[in-house]
């Protein structure tokens, strides 16, 4: 449990003062009190409070002269003013000059202080987070024009900066492990996966495709993770819930993308593993091959249809639900897969791959069994996404 927040109370009348100090101890809150607005100006200065209860009428600094230094000062502090029957024009003042709400003298319902000042501290709450959710979108995206400027300039730090924004191999979400591969057939990749948890209870993956090679579409999968980190911030920092649910967040990610004109089209399938039901939740914006899931009941392709984000249509994007214990593995891949080895139908390839993953338990195997090593020459980008449970076996 946190520290109480502290009330400074700047009141002339000793009495007054003390009443207000007690309703509010009561409540929970810890008080400093100032008997005129000279005092009350120095006890902000040196212990900057939580909030402030500032009576309107003194002598000596008019209360009215306290608040605009108060908050010429500290305007995200907030300032309750109290004010008698007689003195409402004030008030109105007040509040015109700054103050966050008023209270009237004498009290006759110690709830409605009590009110006041919570609902004070908890809008001076909101306000910081968002100021300090602004602050991390902004170093965000400094990030983000650092990063395309030697996207521009380097290929090769580029493809660097690329290779950092995908998430640690090996990294334990829950009970689960995932892992990545990432095989570009030139320089940078239009293929992306990444996976994070989301606070203790879940955790999210996605694997994407650019449509298109090179720079170009590399440079739309560093939106992409731009986009998601929003949507992950969000959820962090004001309790938006849009990415835990995985069509929603397929639908906002495509109005992004489509308002910002892009000539590329992304296909993806983002999933919400519920780590504590171990239930896993996906939506497909058009990637193919459909991820594949290994149980004891053998391997299933996660069907699920919907359109590229990015293109015009109002077709909306396929989603499921289905148990995800921790025996459970996953293998979610790009449609490059599909172009390695000989010629033969795609039919064939997909059942070629569900067989390799039903018999290899691990990621390296399964690369592997599809002949791809670094530095390969491929007629496409592959990326592969591997998500085992703790309990998972061949």
């Amino acid at each position: 449990m946190g520290e109480p927040a502290t009330i400074l109370v700047i009141d002339d009348d000793p009495q007054v003062r003390g009443v207000f100090r007690r309703l509010l101890e009561r409540d929970g809150f810890h008080t400093v009190g100032a008997e005129d607005g000279v005092r009350g100006i120095a006890a902000f200065r040196s212990a900057p409070p939580d909030a402030v209860l500032l009576d309107l009428r003194m002598p000596e600094m008019d209360g009215l002269e306290v608040l605009t230094v108060l908050v010429g000062e500290s305007p995200e502090t907030p300032v309750i003013v109290s004010s008698g029957a007689g003195t409402m024009k004030d008030a109105v003042e007040a509040l015109r000059r700054g103050a966050w709400d008023f209270v009237t003298k004498p009290v006759t319902d110690p709830e409605l202080l009590n009110h006041s000042v919570e609902r004070a501290l908890e809008k001076a709450r909101l306000r910081r987070q968002n100021s300090d959710y602004r602050k991390h979108l902004e170093q965000t995206n400094r990030v983000l024009a650092e990063a395309l400027g030697e996207l521009r300039a380097d290929q090769q730090g580029a493809r660097l900066l690329q290779m950092h924004l995908l998430p640690r191999d090996g990294l334990a979400l829950g009970p689960y492990t995932a892992r990545r591969r990432l095989f570009p057939s030139r320089m940078l990749s239009g293929d992306f996966v990444d996976y994070f948890p989301l606070g203790g209870q879940h955790a999210a993956f996605y694997v994407a495709d650019v449509s298109g090679h090179g720079a170009a579409s590399a440079f739309v999968t560093a939106i992409l993770t731009t986009l998601v980190d929003k949507y992950r911030q969000g959820h962090a920092q004001s309790s938006d819930n849009t990415v835990l649910d995985p069509p929603e967040l397929l639908a906002r990610l495509d109005r992004d993308l489509t308002a910002l004109s892009l000539s590329q089209h992304v296909t993806a399938f983002y999933g919400v593993l519920d780590l504590g039901n171990e239930r896993l939740r996906f939506a497909n914006a058009g990637l193919f091959p459909f991820p594949l899931v290994a149980d004891e009941a053998g391997v299933t392709a996660l069907e699920a249809a919907g359109r590229p984000l990015g293109l015009p249509g109002r077709a909306g994007f396929s989603a499921g639900e289905r148990p995800f214990p921790r025996s459970a593995r996953l293998l979610a891949t790009t449609d490059g897969v599909l172009e390695l080895g000989p010629e033969r139908p795609n039919r064939e390839k997909r059942e070629a791959l569900a067989a390799l993953f039903q018999r290899t338990d691990d990621l390296d195997g399964i690369i592997a069994g599809l002949g791809l090593a670094e530095g390969a020459s491929l007629r496409d980008d592959v990326a592969l996404l591997y998500l085992r449970g703790e309990a998972a076996h061949v």
